[in-house]
């Protein structure tokens, strides 16, 4: 999430579903120019449901992601392509190891621009060769939004260990590496001087591997997310998707980086 609390001038919504929300909130929050990411139930006719009314398929709701975005720092088609690679967009009973009509996919499109980049990106995964199965997600106009309960907001956090097992076990993140390759979030968290930090970011380079950089010194965020994830702080600490490595461990660096 980034660290700017919405203050710029063009702070827009967007809406997914990509079956299970616990899944779909930690990718966009963790994307620059992202305000905050809410799982919640879109889409449906009932005013307010809870998660038992919506795990009965009865409400019409999906169960979303909705992004608050600042679009002058994070253009919608990020959005986009970040939606597209995480989940199975060929799926039309739902995600994975979730099936219903709450665990199917859609955008929900805020406005006219929304919707026809939505299309566009549409036709380009459906040309992209990558799926045998004919692309099931939905494009629709967006009606509504309900927050899901707190214990749905951040599981990852919340409960890391059980988040971790759910999401390896539910078929969805072998999925996603065996599709499209290495990780999409790296991260260095360095401080100034710091010559391991040096060496890390050193080797991602030669590697051709596109990392953020994020001075934990100055940004009490990425402490505060460190300490979370690790329960100590230190430097280098290097980010790949949710796993967290401290020092240059350059096995490790290349069995996250492959995905073994």
């Amino acid at each position: 999430m980034d660290e700017k609390q919405g203050t710029g001038k063009n702070v827009k919504k967007a809406t997914f579903a990509g079956g299970c929300f616990w899944c779909m909130q930690p990718p966009f929050r963790a994307l620059n120019g992202v305000i905050d990411a809410v799982s919640g139930y879109a889409g449906g006719k009932k005013e307010n449901p809870t998660y038992e009314e919506v795990s009965g398929g009865t409400t019409g709701h999906l169960e979303s992601v909705q992004v608050t975005y600042d679009e002058d720092r994070i253009p919608y088609d990020t959005l986009l392509d970040t939606f597209w690679k995480q989940i199975d967009p060929t799926d039309p009973a739902g995600q994975f190891a979730d099936k219903g009509s709450q665990y199917k996919t859609a955008i929900f499109y805020h406005d006219d621009e929304q919707k026809r980049q939505a299309e566009e990106s549409k036709k380009k995964v459906e040309a992209s060769g990558k799926f045998a199965h004919p692309v099931a997600t939905e494009i629709r106009p967006y009606t509504n939004f309900y927050p899901a309960e707190e214990y749905h907001q951040d599981y990852d956090k919340k409960n890391p260990g059980r988040y971790q097992q759910y999401k390896a076990l539910s078929g969805r993140e072998s999925f996603i590496r065996k599709l499209w390759g290495k990780p999409r979030v790296v991260r260095v968290y360095a401080t100034p001087g710091c010559s391991g930090c040096r060496a890390v970011k050193e080797y991602l380079k030669s590697k051709n591997v596109e990392f953020t950089e994020i001075d934990i010194a100055a940004d009490e965020r990425a402490r505060t997310l460190v300490m979370e994830k690790t329960g100590h702080l230190g430097s280098p600490y290097v980010q790949i998707d949710d796993t967290f490595i401290f020092g240059f461990d350059r096995k490790k660096l290349d069995q996250l980086l492959q995905g073994t």
